[in-house]
């Protein structure tokens, strides 16, 4: 008698927990905050590398060089827009 009602415990944990992905993964997207470092720099360069030729790529390679610019000048927000826009162009 125990062991049906465990399955459907555990199923509707398991429903609960797949239904609730999405919005997480939505709001972890938004919400995520670049750092503006080397790291950061290197890593979302590989990913313009990864890219195809096309507009995406050329937003992405200019929104990188302005981050590197900021950086240089110690403009810390600034250089955290430009590397998001540059991670976002890497998503089209």
């Amino acid at each position: 008698m125990r062991k049906p009602l465990r399955n459907i415990s555990l199923r509707v944990l398991l429903l609960a927990g797949f239904a609730g992905l999405p919005l997480t993964l939505a709001v972890g997207h938004e919400g995520h905050h670049v750092q503006c470092n080397g790291t950061t720099i290197n890593a979302v360069k590989a990913d313009i590398q990864a890219m195809g030729e096309g507009e995406a790529r050329t937003t992405a390679t200019n929104e990188l060089q302005a981050a590197r610019d900021m950086m240089a000048k110690n403009d810390t927000e600034g250089c955290k827009s430009h590397i998001h826009s540059a991670m976002e162009a890497t998503e089209k």
